[in-house]
């Protein structure tokens, strides 16, 4: 991978979470351009005094989703087999929002679509997720509590898309927070 593409992917993410920057003081921890089978892919790792957010891809093709990851703070951008896994102090990070949440991000096969969608989500949520990582202590705790939450009211891609579309139909707002505040039970 050529170092423009890692400037290129950098400034892709930087530019769709602005937010982790501004207003949650990430900064850029750490770069890698040749990760992967082929040593095609990237590995870009941010970090604030609460967790770490890991942003990777292991080819270079312009199709493949970028991965998230989020981390504990004692968590390693490198571990063992880069197999960035829970028992690492790796989560997946819209699988651990979907737990924290109740609420499925939905994935696109457009690389910036599906940043964009990621970065939405993570937006709503991401001082839950902050507070999660707060107090490693209760960590595993506060984990299971979230996991059990929202068992029975939780909110797929495809309510969403529903929703979506009746509330645009009416010709009312159909953004994401609108579409979960009603999916959560404001009028219809």
């Amino acid at each position: 991978m050529e170092e423009a593409k890692l400037d290129s992917e950098l400034e892709r993410i930087h530019k769709t979470f602005p937010y982790l920057w501004e207003s949650h003081d990430f900064h850029i921890k750490y770069l890698t351009r040749d990760y992967g089978f082929y040593n095609r892919g990237f590995i870009i790792g941010l970090e604030n005094k609460v967790c770490k957010l890991l942003f990777l891809k292991e080819t270079n093709s312009p199709v493949d989703s970028i991965l998230e990851r989020v981390g504990t703070r004692s968590a390693l951008f490198r571990p063992p087999d880069d197999l960035f896994s829970s028992t690492d102090g790796w989560y997946s990070l819209t699988g651990l929002i979907y737990w924290l949440s109740g609420i499925q991000c939905e994935r696109d096969k457009n690389v910036d679509q599906d940043l964009e969608n990621v970065s939405q989500y993570l937006r709503l949520h991401i001082d839950k997720v902050l507070e999660l990582f707060r107090s490693p202590d209760e960590f595993d705790n506060k984990l299971n509590y979230y996991r059990n939450l929202y068992k029975d009211k939780q909110i797929t891609v495809e309510k969403i898309r529903d929703e979506r579309a009746r509330l645009h139909a009416l010709g009312k707002d159909s953004s994401l927070e609108a579409v979960i505040a009603s999916l959560r039970g404001a009028k219809k």
